[in-house]
C-alpha cells in the first residue's frame, strides 16, 4: 500500500511541493537475482519544481529530499541559490541530516543551490553534505559555438574546486552503484531508444572532439522497495524510458512504483508524448509526478 500525504494531492499538479510517504511490504530481490537491501520506509519531499503552493517558491529546476530508513539524500539542488533553503523552511524540513547528494547532471537548474546549502547545513551539522555522487562525464567541458568566444558552460568544473576545499568528496560512478542501503544511482544510462530530450546546440568535449552534448552523465536515483523501485530523475536527458529500462535491467526487475522529477517533454510533439506514454505503461509505472 502507498500512503500519500499531500496538501494538494499526488499526481494532480505537476511540480507542486509536497511530501510523499511510502508504506512498504516484505522484501524482493534485485534484477540479477541477488539479495539486496530493501527500504522499509521512504519519504520524498519536493523542494524545487515548476509549480509551488502557498508560501513556497516555484522555479525552473528540481530538488528533492529523499529519506530512506532514517538516512537523508538530497537529489539535485535547484536553480536559484536560495530556493531549496526557502522552501525547506516553509515546509519545516530540516536538511541538516543530508550526508549524500546525488546530482542528475551538470545543468545550473539542478546545481546552483549547492554552495548556499553547504554553508547553511554545515552551520547546523559539520558532517552534512560529505559526498556528492555524479555519473561519469559530469565534469566534461561544454561550450555553445554560436556564442561569442568559447566560454566554459559547465560551471560545475569551477564549483567543484570550491566544494572540495570545504571537504566535500565527489564520487563519479561509471555504472549502477548502491550509495546507501537500498539507495542506488544508475550511473550513465544506455541510450537504447532514440530519446533526445536535450539542447542540441550545446557541444561537449569527448576524447578531444567537440560533439553534440547528449548529456552523457544524465542519471537517476533509485530506491529499492518491495513494491518496486521509486525513481527520481532530474531532466530525463537520457530519456525516461531508457533510464527506467536500465533500472529494471540492473537494479530491480519490477514494475516502477513511482517516477518523480523532470522529463523535459515540455516541447515534445504528440507523437513523442504518445510513444513515451505507451512505453511507461508497458514498463508498469504506478505513480507519476512529472516536472519540466
Amino acid at each position: 500500500m502507498t500512503k500519500i500525504n499531500s496538501n494538494t494531492g499526488f499526481l494532480r499538479l505537476v511540480g507542486v511541493l509536497f511530501t510523499s510517504y511510502f508504506a512498504l511490504l516484505p522484501a524482493q530481490s534485485s534484477a540479477d537475482g541477488h539479495s539486496t537491501a530493501t527500504a522499509e520506509s521512504v519519504a520524498v519531499t519536493i523542494l524545487s519544481s515548476n509549480l509551488a503552493d502557498g508560501a513556497t517558491i516555484g522555479e525552473w529546476g528540481f530538488s528533492a529530499l529523499v529519506q530512506v530508513d532514517g538516512r537523508c539524500i538530497l537529489f539535485d539542488a535547484g536553480n536559484y541559490p536560495d530556493t531549496v533553503l526557502h522552501n525547506a523552511a516553509v515546509l519545516n524540513v530540516d536538511l541538516s541530516c543530508v550526508t549524500d547528494v546525488v546530482l542528475s547532471h551538470f545543468h545550473a537548474d539542478h546545481t546552483t543551490g549547492l554552495l548556499p546549502l553547504l554553508a547553511d547545513l554545515r552551520a547546523k551539522n559539520p558532517d552534512a553534505m560529505r559526498r556528492i555522487h555524479v555519473a561519469e562525464g559530469f565534469f566534461l567541458p561544454r561550450r555553445l559555438p554560436a556564442r561569442t568566444g568559447d566560454d566554459e558552460r559547465n560551471k560545475m568544473i569551477e564549483m567543484r574546486i570550491a566544494l572540495e576545499e570545504q571537504g566535500v568528496e565527489f564520487i563519479e560512478h561509471a555504472g549502477p552503484s548502491e550509495i546507501l542501503p537500498g539507495a542506488w544511482v544508475t550511473g550513465p544510462v544506455t541510450r537504447t531508444h532514440n530519446e533526445k530530450n536535450y539542447n542540441k546546440a550545446m557541444r561537449v568535449s569527448i576524447d578531444g572532439a567537440w560533439v553534440e552534448d547528449h548529456v552523457p552523465e544524465s542519471q537517476g536515483l533509485t530506491i529499492v522497495t518491495p513494491q518496486g523501485p521509486i525513481v527520481l530523475l532530474g531532466c530525463g536527458h537520457s530519456g525516461a524510458v531508457n533510464l527506467l529500462e536500465q533500472v529494471q535491467r540492473t537494479i530491480q526487475d519490477h514494475s516502477i512504483h513511482a517516477l518523480m522529477g523532470g522529463m523535459h517533454l515540455f516541447a515534445a510533439n504528440d507523437q513523442t508524448l504518445g510513444w513515451t506514454a505507451d512505453h511507461l505503461r508497458d514498463i508498469g509505472v504506478q505513480h507519476l509526478m512529472d516536472g519540466h
